[in-house]
């Protein structure tokens, strides 16, 4: 069996790689990183920070806090702001496919818009609440 925290890594990553809507944004195949390469194109996505913990009263769910980053040098916010609309709007109450574990629950918690200190680039921190429980 896969563990949770690695399971939900790949099926949100399958998930937003396959989505048309993210495509139209950030290139296609999509532009989204685990790990960025240092020669990426703007604009991209990474998968970045999570912490998981129990979920209380479910045998084996977790409450993964997943940070979706966004990434622009269109000069200005619009960019980094759609991106960063259509990534909550595909996670804000969504079901994909993981591997041995479902999405119980997924919640979007909060997002940071702001300007990097290099003065050309926007970055949107998206924050997801996703709660999964084991399919097997």
């Amino acid at each position: 069996m896969i563990g949770a925290p690695w399971s939900l890594q790949i099926g949100l990553y399958t998930y937003l790689q396959q989505s048309t809507e993210l495509q139209s944004l950030i290139g296609n195949p999509a532009r989204l990183y685990d790990a960025v390469p240092p020669d990426a194109i703007f604009p991209f996505v990474t998968i970045g920070e999570a912490q998981v913990k129990d979920y209380p009263g479910v045998d084996g769910a977790l409450e993964h806090d997943i940070r979706i980053h966004i990434y622009s040098r269109w000069g200005g916010r619009k960019e980094v702001k759609q991106i960063a609309e259509t990534v909550h709007d595909l996670l804000h109450e969504a079901t994909f496919s993981l591997i041995d574990h479902r999405v119980a629950h997924s919640r979007f918690v909060f997002a940071d818009i702001f300007r990097q200190t290099d003065a050309e680039t926007f970055q949107a921190v998206t924050r997801f609440r996703i709660v999964t429980e084991p399919t097997v």
